[in-house]
């Protein structure tokens, strides 16, 4: 497992394996704001990097190694994904056409526009034949909208999510359905099924007290269960006396 955390100087880069967490892109060389997107193989990570004004996807080894800028005419909004054969990247962005998402060639090459407006972390489908991404944020929320990978528009049943910093949508292992975040605060998860268009609920986060606000989730590679972060206020209140004066 990947995962974001601090030692001081912005979020780096943590790969947990048999019970040991190691380090391996440390937030000194670049503070990390999105979680990196893994490779099918799992040999390769995609990172976003800050560099002045500008976000660049960047590719590294699995241990952090060999960082390699890719698509830099591109000014990447938010995660990025895989495409399943590991040859394409997909992701949201600006270049000097204006907003989009772009299909980005990992080998060389120039990026491809599949989509105009804005494309918040889009999840490029298991099967191959659909990517999924959250349209333009208004008021906390964003259209779950698809395309095919060469830009044919899917079209999904009116469903707004909401636009977490890790991404508010996942496929399951098998392509079949789409997991997203929805509803106000709460921030429940919900199923989409592609087949049918059938949208259920999986959780009811909104009988919590604290309800917190979630980070990024994904679906374990079984597809039975839904791991996920979230952050929670739990300052105290102290009262301070004033001296008289």
């Amino acid at each position: 497992m990947y995962y974001l955390s601090a030692l001081g100087t912005g979020d780096g880069l943590w790969k947990f394996l048999d019970g040991q967490a190691t380090e391996i892109w440390r937030g000194s060389q670049g503070a990390l704001l999105e979680p990196a997107a893994v490779s099918p193989d799992g040999l390769r990570l995609a990172i976003i990097l800050r560099k002045g004004s500008r976000r660049t996807l960047t590719i590294l080894a699995a241990d952090g190694t060999g960082g390699r800028a890719v698509a830099e005419s591109i000014d990447v909004s938010s995660t990025v994904d895989w495409s399943p054969d590991g040859n394409w990247i997909v992701a949201g962005g600006r270049d000097s056409g204006g907003e989009g998402l772009f299909r980005i060639p990992v080998h060389g090459g120039d990026p491809e526009r599949v989509a105009h407006g804005m494309a918040h972390a889009p999840v490029w489908s298991p099967a191959g034949d659909l990517i999924a991404y959250a349209g333009d944020n208004v008021g906390g929320h964003a259209p779950l909208l698809a395309v095919r990978p060469d830009g044919t528009p899917v079209e999904l049943p009116d469903l707004q999510a909401i636009p977490a910093p890790g991404g508010s949508a996942r496929f399951v292992p098998d392509g079949s359905a789409l997991v997203f975040l929805r509803g106000a605060r709460a921030r429940d998860f919900w199923r989409l099924d592609l087949p049918s268009m059938q949208v259920r609920q999986l959780t009811n986060i909104a009988t919590e007290t604290d309800l917190g606000d979630i980070g990024s989730f994904d679906v374990t590679s079984d597809g039975r269960r839904i791991i996920f972060d979230r952050q929670r206020d739990n300052s105290d209140i102290r009262l301070i006396d004033l001296p008289a004066r």
